[in-house]
């Protein structure tokens, strides 16, 4: 926490300084609409019910702790465990990335201790949003495979990962 604290202290760079910001072109109209139905298809993917009535985070879904809601009952955006719809998409971007914290015959996963300050830093520091990982900087497009189509075939096919 002291480190993110630190970060959270510092001044935030510049544009000029940064090169993403130079390099990488304004999203146009239709991609904005290509993002937005990537998030849509990525929160129906990760952020569904159960058979139990309960969406879950994978790290809250891997651990037996008393949830924030009953089955059901969670507000709009919110996971059942208490964790947003942004936090569980930012931890399986994490998860991708190879990025959290190792436990044996766990995929890697980000404790929520440090996985929401770092995603509200990010927010609010450099304007993250889920998907920024999965775009290329240079044309501002999407890594091949990473866009609506592939995430929202995922979801049709398979249902719950």
């Amino acid at each position: 926490m002291a480190q993110v604290r630190a970060l959270e202290s510092r001044p935030a760079p510049s544009a000029s300084a940064s090169p993403l910001s130079l390099s990488t072109p304004p999203p146009t109209p239709t991609f904005l609409a290509s993002w937005k139905a990537r998030t849509e298809a990525r929160v129906r993917h990760f952020c569904a019910l159960n058979r139990a009535g309960n969406a879950l985070c994978a790290w809250h879904d891997s651990r037996r702790e008393r949830r924030a809601y009953p089955p059901r009952m969670a507000p709009p955006g919110v996971l059942n465990c208490g964790c947003t719809h942004a936090e569980a998409l930012f931890e399986e971007s994490l998860a991708r990335a190879r990025v959290g914290s190792y436990l044996p015959g766990e995929s890697v996963r980000m404790d929520p201790a440090l996985r929401n300050p770092l995603l509200k830093l990010l927010e609010r520091r450099y304007g993250y949003r889920d998907g920024d990982f999965e775009r290329d900087p240079r044309t501002g497009g999407w890594i091949e495979g990473e866009g609506p189509a592939m995430w929202e075939q995922l979801q049709r096919g398979s249902g719950r990962r």
